[in-house]
């Protein structure tokens, strides 16, 4: 031990490199002795990765926090080219999970060992109480600990990750550091979508990510769906994107946001989504509001442009909007439908709790399959029986509604209401040159919304995290200040 101790750090460096080779030595030869290669290989990319992103981490959080955004934006593209359906595309789509449960322990060990602060109450406490109805109704109904704990793990995903962001040390050059990576990857993901469209699907075949067929709905055969294996994941995430660029563009009228506002309004147009057309009319009546109440004389050009982007989308899509809504306002017996009002009545019945996190309209309860679906008489449902479980977690709210109970629910919405009011207050209090921050988050938090009623969206890695790194620097650091700066937005002590 004394020998490392009084060597210099150049011995040090030498011994490590040495002992990484050895190391690496040792995997090629079980690679090539075994067959398991791939696993091998993999492993031979993702360990130095995953070091070089924990030094990033204690350099650079934010940083670190971006690389974990861009690997769960291109989680599925991987996972297909190494076989999506394979067990090495399995584990890459699990990787976001491993990523974020590790930068939680990266964070928690910071606040304890530094004086990083620990969030506000107001934001930890609704995850808390969300977790205490789901853990109660898992013990009350006897769920085994492996089911519960992946069930708490899938519900509490937004208040395990909004808390992360929040404590991190935001800068205001962060701001634009975000909103640049996002467009760029934005336009570069709509771009293939666009290419995806003009071949027929030939750029989503070559990546490997044409995974799921429509053909008993014949109104989404042509839906756009780009890099992502669904074209719901590709509408939410242009959703987003504009909600972000048209709120910038109101704030600044640059010809670059508006380029990009437009770009991410026809993507979502392709994508054929309901949901995608609602939150465009959504995010745009937010903006013209917004504009309105602050006295801005471009309010009225704002709420024009958006009745004509909104014609436009209508013009392109209202054929499958039309029938969406047909679809879904005129039957009770879909499997979404039986979803909703079954979780009504698991709630009733065990109010104030649920049956327990892991066990209703989750992915949990889907591939251990639950009880719970036999019964209340839906095995027999199609999508939702053992046989062919595939629709059981295809929307978000039935989740926290039957696995947590009225109680569980209500919290989460109280937490959701506290973050509205946060944003309000920023949005009151921000110079004109960062007003667009928190314009820009409302909008885009407004989009994931209107998207989790139809979608799993508040369980998707990628829709959680765009929306944390928008509500974090908002929420916990944005104040009425200068120019941008790499200066701390705020240094709000530790509480």
């Amino acid at each position: 031990m004394g020998f490392f101790v009084t060597r210099d750090r150049s011995t040090i460096g030498l011994f490590s490199v040495g002992a990484f080779g050895c190391l690496v030595a040792l995997l090629l030869g079980a690679a090539a002795a075994t067959a398991h290669a791939k696993l091998v290989v993999g492993a031979l990319v993702v360990v130095p990765f995953l070091g070089a992103w924990i030094a990033l981490y204690f350099r650079d959080p934010v940083g670190a926090l971006i690389w974990l955004w861009l690997v769960v934006v291109f989680n599925a593209p991987i996972s297909a080219a190494v076989g999506y359906d394979s067990s090495a595309g399995e584990a890459v789509r699990q990787s976001d999970e491993v990523l974020v449960l590790v930068f939680l322990c990266l964070t928690v060990w910071q606040i304890m060992r530094t004086d990083m602060r620990i969030p506000p109450l107001r934001f930890l406490l609704p995850g808390i109480g969300v977790a205490f109805f789901g853990l109660l109704g898992a013990a009350v109904h006897s769920v085994p600990l492996t089911v519960a704990l992946l069930g708490a793990w899938l519900g509490l995903k937004f208040w395990v990750m909004i808390p992360i962001t929040l404590v991190l040390p935001w800068k205001q050059a962060d701001l634009m550091r975000v909103y640049r990576i996002f467009t760029r990857v934005g336009v570069f993901v709509a771009v293939l979508g666009f290419g995806d469209y003009f071949t027929h699907e030939a750029i989503s075949r070559a990546l490997g990510t044409s995974i799921y067929q429509f053909s008993t709905e014949s109104f989404r055969g042509e839906a756009v769906h780009s890099i992502f294996p669904h074209p719901g994941e590709f509408s939410v995430f242009m959703s987003i994107l504009f909600a972000i660029t048209f709120a910038r563009f109101a704030s600044s009228r640059t010809k670059a946001d508006l380029a990009l506002a437009l770009l991410f309004a026809v993507s979502i147009a392709l994508s054929l989504r309901l949901k995608g057309f609602l939150s465009l009319a959504v995010v745009m009546t937010i903006v013209a509001f917004v504009q309105g109440i602050v006295g801005n004389r471009g309010a009225i050009t704002i709420l024009l442009l958006g009745v004509v982007l909104l014609a436009g989308v209508f013009a392109v899509e209202g054929n499958v909007i039309t029938k969406q809504v047909t679809t879904y306002t005129s039957s009770s017996t879909t499997a979404r439908a039986r979803l909703y009002t079954t979780s009504e009545r698991i709630a009733n019945d065990n109010s104030p709790l649920g049956a327990g996190f892991g066990r209703f309209a989750s992915y949990a309860s889907r591939i251990y399959y639950s009880p719970v679906y036999q019964q209340y008489g839906l095995n027999y449902i199609w999508g939702l029986s053992r046989r062919y479980p595939q629709f059981i977690d295809d929307t978000s709210w039935p989740s926290v509604v039957g696995e947590t109970g009225y109680g569980g629910f209500v919290i989460y919405v109280i937490g959701l209401i506290f973050i509205f009011r946060a944003i309000i207050r920023r949005l009151r209090t921000a110079t004109d040159a960062l007003k667009w921050v928190p314009l820009a988050t409302l909008c885009a938090t407004a989009a994931y919304l209107i998207d989790s009623f139809g979608e799993a969206t508040i369980v998707d890695w990628l829709s959680i995290t765009t929306i944390a790194m928008l509500i974090g620097p908002t929420v916990s650091t944005m104040r009425a200040s200068g120019p941008p700066s790499s200066e701390p937005i705020s240094s709000a002590p530790r509480t």
